[in-house]
Formats: C-alpha cells, sequence, structure tokens
C-alpha cells in the first residue's frame, strides 16, 4: 500500500527490513535498532490497551495520535520520540493508511534538503487481519534539550521574545531553498535551545509538506505571514517587519520595489486564516 515515491525514499534511508510477526513490519536505519522498535511495538499495545507504561514519556495522546518518549533499553542515557497513528475504523485504514509512511519520507526529504528535522531511525505498521495498516509508528531523533518557540516565549521579556523569533530566520530560508510547502510552520512545531548554545532551529510535523522543484517567494511569505499570526501576541510589529526584511535579504530579495512587492503578499497570508486544505493547495509560483 506504499505509494512508490515514498516506498524508495524509505527503503532508501531506512534498508534494514525486520519482521516482528507477520502483522508487525519495520523498516530501521540499520540492526541495531531492533530492540527499541520492539520497545515502541510493545508500548503501542499498552496504550491501544489504555494501559500507559510507566517507563514512557507521554507528550500527545487522543483517539487517532499518540506522540511518546521511550528509553533505549540498553543505554539509558538514550531516548527516541515515537509518533503514532491510530486507524480505528475501517474506512480511516482505506483512506489515510500512508499517514505515517508521508511523515517519514517528508522528514527524511526535509534533511536530505537541509532543514533542521529530527533525524528519522525507522518506521513500522501493524496490519489488521485484512493487511490493512491500522497503526504506523516513526521512530524519530529526541531533542531533549529543545522546546517549542511559543513554550519558551510564554516566559520571556520583550527583548528575549524578539531575539528568539530573530533566530528562526535561518529556518526559512531552508524552507525556501528546499521549495518546502510545510503548510503548518506554528509556535508549537518550531522547536529551539532556549540560549543561543545550540542555535540549530528545527521544524517537526512534516505530515502534510510539499516539495518542488524550485524556490518560490510565495511560498516563503505564506508560510512566514502564517508562522508571524501564530507569534504576534509575543512579537511586536516592527519586530515582525525587521525580521521579515531580513529573511528577503538573506535569499537575495535586495531590490525595494520587490521586497514591497513580497511584504504586500506577506501581510495578505498574516492576515487571512487559510484551511488545510487552502495550504495544501498554495500555488507555486
Amino acid at each position: 500500500m506504499f505509494s512508490p515515491n515514498k516506498q524508495k525514499i524509505l527503503k532508501t534511508a531506512l534498508s534494514f527490513k525486520f519482521n516482528d510477526s507477520w502483522r508487525i513490519k519495520w523498516w530501521l536505519k540499520d540492526e541495531s535498532l531492533t530492540a527499541v522498535a520492539q520497545s515502541i511495538a510493545k508500548a503501542v499495545g499498552d496504550i491501544t490497551s489504555k494501559a500507559v507504561p510507566p517507563d514512557i514519556k507521554i507528550f500527545k495522546l487522543n483517539e487517532r495520535k499518540a506522540v511518546f518518549q521511550i528509553k533505549n533499553s540498553n543505554n539509558s542515557k538514550q531516548s527516541y520520540i515515537a509518533k503514532t497513528f491510530f486507524l480505528n475504523r475501517f474506512e480511516h485504514r482505506f483512506k489515510y493508511h500512508r499517514y505515517g509512511l508521508d511523515e517519514a519520507a517528508n522528514l527524511i526529504t526535509a534533511r536530505d534538503k537541509n532543514i533542521n528535522t529530527p533525524e528519522v531511525y525507522g518506521y513500522g505498521h501493524i496490519n489488521d487481519l485484512l493487511g490493512f495498516v491500522k497503526i504506523s509508528t516513526i521512530i524519530l531523533e529526541d531533542l531533549p534539550n529543545l522546546s517549542p518557540i511559543g513554550t519558551l516565549m510564554c516566559a520571556k521579556s520583550h527583548k528575549e521574545r524578539s531575539e528568539l523569533f530573530m533566530r528562526t530566520i535561518p529556518l526559512f530560508v531552508s524552507l525556501y531553498r528546499a521549495g518546502c510547502n510545510h503548510i503548518d510552520v506554528n509556535s508549537g512545531a518550531v522547536m529551539l535551545a532556549e540560549d543561543n548554545a545550540n542555535p540549530k532551529v528545527y521544524l517537526l510535523d512534516f505530515q502534510h509538506a510539499r516539495f518542488y522543484d524550485k524556490p518560490s517567494i510565495e511560498l516563503l511569505m505564506f508560510e512566514a505571514g502564517y508562522f508571524a499570526k501564530k507569534c504576534r501576541e509575543y512579537v511586536s510589529d516592527v519586530t515582525i517587519d525587521d525580521w521579515l526584511t531580513e529573511m528577503l535579504t538573506a535569499v537575495k530579495i535586495n531590490n525595494s520595489s520587490k521586497q514591497a512587492k513580497a511584504k504586500m503578499r506577506f501581510q495578505y497570508y498574516y492576515r487571512i486564516e487559510p484551511t488545510r486544505q487552502q495550504r495544501r493547495n498554495l500555488i507555486h509560483s
């Protein structure tokens, strides 16, 4: 049930195939991750049975999704993030069976295109008796010293919020150069360190991302406008304008008239609230 392109990306990056049973299949970065995959499969089974194991830390849990941290049983200092999609209804298994695969493949593609994302260590799924995917899981790099920018800005002064906001510029430049429409760059998906000891800014949640063959200022202004709108309670209009000007300069939009045109498109996306489908279908121009 894989799409050919996504399957190729997955098999190239996760070349070790492991079958835990006839219904549980894994694609792992290497053989050393077998025990981690088995531990995650057991934890997922416990979660679906409403018995959350004490050795895992839950970040998100609802009917459709679970995100949790799990320790490496062979190395207590090493941990991973498991992102699991539950397809509890048959119509969901038929329609949304690629959810986990899409995110895994998109994350791998993003890293290959120099966007800072968690590394993908594995992808696995559990099939029902008819062979449909009913649960899929991605094994991800843990980023223990990073926090969502929205969480950090809540507890900061105006000056510190502005500094955090300005640190995100390289992320948007990388999205632009990769021709990536992430569709949901928000204050919960952008991760960074509280101080500047680790200057890298990471982006999560690539499930619905799309990649194009060349950069687009229209896409950049959409992503920048959408993100700025999610952060406007924390930063001033002056900071946002400085941030945007520096971003445009970084992608070599230096001409004043071209900057003005780009800023008009930014303001458009800053004001509207497009639906997810509209964000996904944004025309690449």
